[in-house]
């Protein structure tokens, strides 16, 4: 069977969703994937913001090429993603018309310092880019009981920060631990859709 291979994509500009990453990496690591964490570069900062995490590698084509799925995270800007992650998004529009992303599985993830500012239209518009690819999504629907935890967002989890940080983090990694477990499980289940027979690679 194969070891499923993951790609962590965020957008952090004060540290919340480089943190989330951290968290999301731990519990795909548990459930036996590879993961591969990446930021996006960020864009239009005031000259004197250093964007969170900013020694982490970037994303890129290779880390999209080499993953069978996608967790996304982005925080919610006024309402939106993050301009840096749909920027990265944009960057790789080409390769996903020509199919390099299709049957490979997503999820979405967002941060908001308040509740009710946006978090569901971010997942949102991240489902959209995941199924625009060709992706299988793969959200935590009203059927996880551990999911309402949170704030019962059955499109892509999603956390209310407080003073810009993750509130519990323990409640984050039972969250994530279930969620990706069944991510991992998932998109190790599709391989042989992306031509992948099993065998490790």
């Amino acid at each position: 069977m194969s070891t499923p291979r993951i790609l962590i994509v965020f957008s952090s500009l004060f540290g919340a969703n480089s943190s989330l990453g951290a968290l999301a990496q731990s519990a795909l690591t548990d459930a036996g994937a590879e993961v591969r964490i990446r930021r996006v570069r960020e864009v239009a900062l005031p000259r004197d913001v250093q964007p969170a995490a900013q020694n982490q590698p970037l994303a890129d084509a290779d880390d999209l090429a080499w993953a069978d799925g996608f967790v996304f995270t982005s925080p919610s800007h006024t309402g939106l993603l993050s301009a840096s992650i749909k920027a990265f998004i944009d960057e790789h529009h080409d390769a996903a018309v020509a199919g390099h992303y299709f049957n490979k599985t997503f999820t979405a993830m967002a941060t908001a310092a308040f509740a009710h500012s946006g978090q569901e239209r971010v997942v949102d518009d991240l489902n959209a880019v995941g199924a625009s690819w060709g992706c299988i999504l793969v959200p935590p629907s009203t059927a996880s009981a551990t999911m309402n935890k949170l704030d019962g967002n059955p499109y892509g989890l999603s956390f209310v920060l407080s003073h810009g940080q993750i509130p519990d983090p323990a409640i984050a990694r039972e969250v994530l631990n279930e969620h990706l477990g069944r991510f991992a499980a998932v998109t190790r289940a599709v391989a042989p859709l992306r031509g992948r027979d099993g065998a490790s690679d």
